[in-house]
């Protein structure tokens, strides 16, 4: 018998999306969750920029081509926003557990 615990990086997912890079900053679409995962074409030219919002605060968390976040607890994906540098080329997929 095999145990997973809740952070396990086996989750049957609910939603699977993919958004383009785009120059400035861009909300991610309405979808409510329990957790996210998002990750980067591993082909992009560039890298994804992800963050909240705030002011002219650039967004700090960048994902290079082939890099994921793994699992984290939010509540919905609009309350990130993502930028592409190479525009719309890059590529980041997003998953969800509901």
């Amino acid at each position: 018998m095999t145990f997973r615990d809740e952070n396990s990086n086996a989750f049957i997912f609910d939603v699977f999306g993919v958004v383009t890079g785009t120059f400035g900053s861009n909300q991610f679409p309405d979808v409510p969750c329990s957790m996210a995962r998002f990750k980067a074409r591993s082909g992009n030219p560039g890298s994804f920029f992800i963050g909240h919002l705030s002011g002219t605060v650039p967004l700090p968390f960048e994902l290079d081509a082939g890099n994921d976040t793994d699992w984290f607890v939010t509540t919905n994906l609009n309350r990130y926003f993502h930028n592409g540098s190479s525009g719309t080329t890059d590529i980041l997929a997003y998953w969800i557990q509901k």
